[in-house]
């Protein structure tokens, strides 16, 4: 299922329920995770100044993606600001 996140709180309660359908509790969740506990109690409570980067380690091992439109045609870039969208993409040399 794809759908807008607007928030913080959304991100987090979506996260909550995949955790939920897939029968894990928040110690099970955080620790796949690499998390502890109260920053997985954070998160799914939207609270919005939660770490990114230990955000996106609980959306993986939830298998939930993470994509972002950006707002840019690849026609428009010049050839040096493609081959740096490319690296962007691949996660080279960030």
């Amino acid at each position: 299922m794809i759908f807008l996140v607007k928030d913080a709180k959304q991100l987090g309660r979506a996260a909550q329920l995949v955790r939920k359908t897939q029968g894990l509790d928040q110690i099970s969740a955080a620790s796949l995770s690499s998390n502890g506990t109260t920053f997985l109690s954070d998160f799914e409570n939207g609270k919005p100044t939660v770490e990114l980067g230990r955000v996106l380690r609980v959306l993986d091992s939830l298998g939930i993606t993470v994509t972002i439109d950006v707002p840019i045609e690849k026609d428009s870039l010049s050839d040096a600001q493609r081959q740096r969208l490319s690296q962007i993409i691949d996660g080279i040399d960030l």
